[in-house]
């Protein structure tokens, strides 16, 4: 008998002792496995239709996330009968991703360029002209890719595309990743690489694409170019390199022009990747006399911070708390995920994206209901309830227990550690920041007071904070544009100082003592 699932009408063979998710994985199913598959997020939910006894009994980890008979989660449920078929079918709810961010104008100096009908990389013709010259600049994050399509005569950015990394059904974060790699790293270049040539071939013909170019973590740009990523999941925990890498499509099996060029931009050391590298370029970090810190928060947040005289960088291991997972009714930005939160009189009144019914809960709601609980004095500051509240209910059976707190603590803690030791390293004081810039999704969504009302950003003024979206997407779209800027980045890779949180001698010291919200009052 099969495993038949709904929606796509596709089957495997039943076989004893597998999972549902190994069976989605290999059938190239779009599910979110953020924990890899250790029942511990939640997110692999589907509702499944079989006879008694075909299917192992729920789990403990089960009856925690689930509240529908018919649903289980897949990464739980094992096969134990084949002699009936099963149905399973994966919810499906819109995936709410931050496409673009802040553009800057700058000259377009591209390496593509047009010469009658012939067109040319540089002095190489690489084909003729076939009514326009097109780009790509490319961000690939952990959890979302993003993708904005050039005109490279211009610069101008003629659509963008945004999607959910399929590799989020093999973990949702990065060590996931590294693990799922050591016996499956083709599959993850698979697929990422069929996900970016669905979406450019959505947008235009393949064959007017002339140059790529690619920014992401040391994980994804390395996974995505074919290059081992097992270096990182050992200690030093170092990239096999952190140089710009040069391909070509034909290489690595992308739809474009057969010539057209793909560009990596250099990584900076251990998880501070291209994507850093793109924001610091993009803001302009690199070249201006003030002091400003960018702040790219997730389940690997990195933090930047310096001038054009000097430059550092670290990263933090967050963990995926904030980003939907490890706590019981976290959920990324999906349709009916709780965005905003606000307690009144011991209550809370919130907002879902768009205006579903509420799902879960997502990161920006999270801060909400942490700065609200404090400012309620319903937790104190080490995120304990008092009296013998054990839990606080946001809606529909949604809530936040201390077990979730502590959760969410170390993750705010890992990020304010990590800025406060960058600043040291420094030698500067919150007074001589000049600007903060917060990149990513994450930090675009949230509400910036309540997130230094937990402790999660440094009690700044609030005028020197600027949301600036997708800032790694803007760094790369000018890499593609402007040689200058490509030259720029590969010159700026090379003298930002990258610091180890872990290789500090106070580390251990400095986070303990910021476990608690350093703000309650």
């Amino acid at each position: 008998m099969k495993l038949i699932v709904r929606e796509t009408r596709k089957k495997a063979e039943l076989v004893k002792g597998k999972t549902i998710l190994s069976y989605l994985q290999e059938l190239g199913i779009a599910i979110t496995a953020s924990c890899g598959g250790e029942g511990k997020c939640g997110q692999c939910l589907v509702e499944v239709e079989s006879t008694p006894g075909t299917l192992s009994d729920k789990t403990e980890a089960e009856n925690k996330f689930i509240q529908d008979d018919r649903q289980r989660l897949a990464c739980q449920a094992i096969i134990l009968k084949t002699d009936e078929p099963i149905y399973v079918q994966v919810p499906r709810r819109p995936f709410c991703i931050l496409e673009s961010g802040k553009y800057w104008e700058i000259p377009v100096v591209p390496f593509v360029r047009r010469e009658g009908e012939r067109v040319f990389y540089d002095s190489e013709e690489v084909g003729e002209y076939l009514g326009g010259i097109y780009g790509i600049a490319l961000d690939i994050g952990t959890t979302t890719l993003a993708l904005y399509l050039v005109d490279l005569e211009t610069g101008e950015v003629l659509s963008v595309s945004a999607r959910e990394n399929p590799q989020t059904k093999y973990g949702n974060n990065v060590v996931s990743r590294i693990e799922f790699a050591r016996k499956g790293q083709s599959i993850l270049e698979k697929e990422i690489r069929t996900a970016v040539n669905e979406m450019i071939s959505t947008l235009t013909d393949p064959k007017r694409i002339y140059e790529i170019v690619v920014v992401g973590n040391p994980v994804m740009r390395d996974l995505f170019f074919g290059y081992s990523v097992e270096s990182l999941g050992k200690s030093p925990y170092e990239p096999l390199s952190v140089e710009a890498v040069h391909k070509t499509t034909e290489e690595i099996g992308l739809t474009a022009n057969p010539k057209a060029r793909v560009y990596g931009l250099p990584l900076i050391g251990s998880f501070v990747g291209a994507d850093a590298l793109a924001v610091v370029l993009a803001t302009g970090m690199c070249k201006s006399k003030k002091i400003n810190m960018a702040i790219d928060i997730g389940t690997n947040t990195e933090i930047v911070l310096g001038n054009r005289d000097r430059l550092i960088a670290t990263s933090c291991a967050a963990g995926p708390a904030f980003e939907g997972s490890s706590i019981a009714h976290g959920i990324c930005a999906v349709s009916g995920a709780i965005k905003e939160v606000r307690i009144e009189n011991g209550k809370a009144l919130c907002k879902t994206i768009s205006d579903a019914a509420p799902v879960g809960i997502c990161g920006s709601g999270v801060i909400d209901t942490l700065a609200g609980l404090l400012d309620n004095h319903i937790i104190n500051g080490r995120g304990k309830f008092y009296g013998d509240k054990k839990e606080f209910g946001i809606a529909g059976g949604i809530g936040l227990s201390e077990e979730d707190i502590d959760q969410l603590n170390l993750a705010k803690t890992a990020v304010s550690v990590g800025i406060k030791i960058l600043m040291e390293r420094y030698g500067i004081a919150l007074e001589g920041i000049d600007n903060v810039f917060l990149a990513g999704a994450f930090g675009y969504y949230i509400n910036i007071e309540n997130a230094i009302r937990i402790g999660l950003l440094p009690a700044i003024e609030l005028e020197k904070v600027e949301k600036v979206g997708n800032a790694a997407i803007e760094g790369a779209r000018q890499a593609l544009i402007s040689k200058t800027k490509r030259e720029e980045a590969e010159a700026v890779a090379k003298r930002i100082e990258h610091i180890k949180l872990e290789e500090e001698e106070d580390f251990i010291e400095q986070f303990v003592g910021e476990l608690y919200f350093q703000n309650y009052l």
